[in-house]
């Protein structure tokens, strides 16, 4: 199942429409808001705004409901069309074609074919209840005939006919194909609309369901009618507006029966009334989405779905479910199509049994449509066990909707994996956007979750709460001692989990961040080494890592030098790491910063050395006190390339008298060789993991007395992975 609903989901047609439904959220929120305290369901409650506010407040509901849901259908319309443009010039980025343009397209062809010949009509046309699937529909045609139209050279203008304007060369180079676009609408309607017909009255003519007669109360028409209802709300319809003829010439005259019959003292005689449909079936709107907040809260994971159903709440307990339907999205959204189904259906089924077998009372009331659900259970039945039904309801509701909460979590965290794969492909890369960015200069997807990202590293920056350093000990392998500690970045974002640290420095580079977080780690990796100071030997060096951006600061020095003076540790017992991957030419300001360090005290170190084409200037160029192999050198073999590479840089760093240390040594075969060749200082899982403050300085003094074996003979204490 989750193969299928990811395959559905990541569909650009998929993905354009549950995006442009949730473009409409504040639109939804609002109207929601205004619906319910226009309809609230305590008459005393409105009687006192009628007191205390002014007379007009209903019109200002109105005013509000009409400008919010009042245009929705407009507004997904023009959503959808520029989002699919969009991800279609991602996939084909040689045929751009304008988002903008294609919207304007769109709604042209949606008033072509849809316009009613009396203006009055309009605001259905444009509404949320009634307008969404024609706007949908021509949306989804229009831009797809657009699209394809587009692509054709002979309705493309050349960029040289277009100008240079930016701006009008993306209105230009496609004129053609949007003229014909709407032509071809414009004959649709000529063609296939009776004289005088639009879309509206057409679909409502075809979605018309006849009278039923005396067989309603059986469980298989309720079921009916139910799936038909849950249907069209899949597909943007309002449900009840569809069915209203149902439910005017059945359903409320079943309810006032059943309530006629009471009050007379007779039993009611019919179980489906509109009253139990709405006690029973539709708890927090269509769906019973109120069992879909609750399962989120239950097990869902993703932290914006929590944050919506925790605004969608309180409309959805007074049964105003659009913040779900359009916020998730559930309209149109396949990974919840079977339990926005199935959870009404099963909840139908329940009450009807437990009703025909005199488990639960017949409806006798008819509640407000916003009454909250366990009230409204009461009120219908006249007795508490219309509340217990509705319990019951919401619990096998809960427990339906639950493995696809798990399901649709998956997805979007797979997705946002996706995301932060392309994320760090482009930081690991030198290539820049045309604003000298790597990361935020990125199109589509990619580039708004590095504006996301960024925006949360500025937060995290102010805060440091999710930033910490971890620790990874340098072993010398002759006296199994611990000669140093490499200080590591890390971020534990709440959502996309542990973000690679190279995607930190450029996103931090980025948004000229580098100078805060570099002494956000020098600070931290400085009062650690303070913390252990006469639980190590003094000669142990904490490693940090710069950039050449820190580098060429131009004081750089005097910051490093007052952060040590600051902890009260000796400039000797710091070693800066510089990688050769993001190396800069070694002019004279740079190689005139290295020397201060150095006659300061503080080490220089290059990591990552052997990979680069200007390794050997760097070793003759730069003052430098340590070469750390990249470890995609210590993966050697007998006569490769690699090895014959490590073999000349350990002879080489030997002779210049510079300390060579092997990263990324994970097993035993990888420290035997090494140390057949004369290396002797290592770092790696083979040893120790990145660890904590706490769990590094265990280790150093596990190893403190020398005693022990190298490799497999240290002690198998396992580490935690960061």
């Amino acid at each position: 199942m989750y193969t299928w609903a990811e395959r559905l989901a990541n569909l650009p047609f998929f993905l354009a429409v549950q995006r442009s439904l949730a473009v409409t959220l504040p639109l939804i929120m609002i109207g929601a808001l205004a619906l319910l305290v226009r309809d609230f369901p305590l008459q005393s409650v409105q009687n006192a705004m009628d007191r205390v506010l002014d007379p007009n407040w209903r019109q200002v509901c109105d005013n509000l409901v009409a400008g919010s849901f009042g245009i929705t259908a407009l507004v997904v319309l023009c959503a959808f069309s520029s989002i699919m443009t969009t991800l279609a010039n991602q996939r084909d980025p040689l045929s751009t074609v304008s988002p903008i343009m294609a919207a304007i397209v769109s709604l042209s062809c949606f008033f072509i074919v849809g316009a009613p010949a009396e203006t009055g009509s309009w605001p259905v046309l444009f509404s949320l209840g009634q307008g969404l699937l024609i706007a949908l529909a021509v949306a989804i045609a229009s831009t797809l005939l657009y699209l394809r139209l587009s692509r054709i050279p002979a309705l493309r203008l050349s960029l040289g006919a277009a100008g240079h304007d930016p701006t009008i060369s993306d209105v230009l180079t496609v004129l053609p194909a949007g003229m014909v676009t709407m032509c071809i609408f414009a004959l649709i309607r000529v063609l296939f609309l009776p004289r005088g017909a639009n879309l509206h009255d057409q679909l409502h003519h075809l979605l018309a369901l006849p009278s039923f007669s005396g067989a309603w109360d059986h469980l298989a028409t309720g079921l009916v009618y139910t799936a038909f209802s849950q249907l069209s709300w899949f597909f943007g319809l309002h449900g009840p507006n569809i069915l209203f003829s149902v439910e005017e010439d059945i359903l409320a005259p079943a309810g006032m029966a059943n309530a006629a019959a009471f009050a007379n003292g007779l039993p009611p005689a019919h179980i489906f009334t509109k009253a139990f449909f709405d006690a029973f079936t539709n708890m927090g709107g269509a769906g019973c989405t109120l069992c879909l907040i609750l399962a989120v809260f239950l097990c869902g994971k993703d932290a914006g779905n929590r944050k919506l159903c925790l605004f969608a709440l309180v409309p959805g307990l007074f049964n105003v479910n659009e913040p779900l339907l359009f916020g998730l999205p559930l309209v149109f959204n396949p990974v919840y199509l079977i339990p926005f189904l199935l959870v009404p259906l099963i909840q139908t089924i329940a009450a009807y049994l437990a009703t025909a077998f005199d488990l639960l009372p017949r409806t006798i009331a008819t509640a407000s449509w916003t009454t909250p659900a366990l009230l409204s259970g009461f009120i219908a039945t006249g007795s508490l066990t219309g509340t217990c039904m509705q319990l019951i309801n919401l619990a096998l509701g809960t427990a339906i909707y639950i493995p696809f909460v798990r399901i649709g979590d998956r997805l979007l965290e797979d997705r946002g994996q996706h995301l932060l794969a392309v994320l760090l492909r482009a930081a690991e890369s030198r290539t820049t956007g045309p604003q000298g960015r790597r990361c935020l200069d990125l199109p589509g997807d990619a580039g708004r979750l590095a504006k996301l990202l960024a925006e949360d590293l500025k937060g995290v920056l102010d805060r440091d709460d999710q930033l910490f350093i971890v620790y990874q000990p340098q072993v010398e392998a002759i006296s199994n001692r611990i000669r140093g500690v490499e200080a590591l970045l890390r971020w534990r974002h709440p959502v996309f989990g542990f973000i690679p640290p190279p995607l930190i420095i450029a996103l931090a580079e980025d948004t000229d961040g580098i100078g805060w977080l570099g002494r956000f780690v020098l600070r931290e990796a400085c009062n650690q080494r303070a913390a252990w100071k006469g639980l190590v030997a003094d000669d142990l060096v904490m490693s940090i890592n710069v950039i050449p951006r820190q580098i060429l600061a131009p004081y750089f020095d005097l910051d490093l030098i007052a952060a040590l003076q600051d902890a009260g540790v000796p400039p000797s017992q710091l070693e800066v790491e510089i990688t050769e991957s993001t190396m800069f030419e070694p002019d004279a300001a740079s190689l005139d910063m290295l020397g201060r360090l150095r006659l300061s005290g503080v080490q220089v170190a290059i990591d990552d050395f052997g990979m680069g084409h200007t390794s050997l200037r760097y070793l003759r160029e730069f003052p430098i006190d340590t070469v750390k192999l990249d470890r995609s050198l210590t993966q050697v073999g007998n006569g490769d390339v690699n090895e014959s590479i490590v073999l000349s840089i350990v002879e080489l760093s030997r002779a210049l008298g510079f300390r060579t240390v092997v990263e990324g040594i994970e097993n035993l075969e990888q420290l035997d060789y090494f140390l057949r060749i004369g290396c002797h200082l290592f770092q790696g899982y083979l040893f120790c993991r990145p660890v904590s403050g706490e769990d590094c300085l265990h280790y150093i003094r596990l190893h403190s007395g020398g005693s022990a074996a190298p490799s497999s003979h240290f002690p198998a204490r396992k580490q935690p992975r960061h």
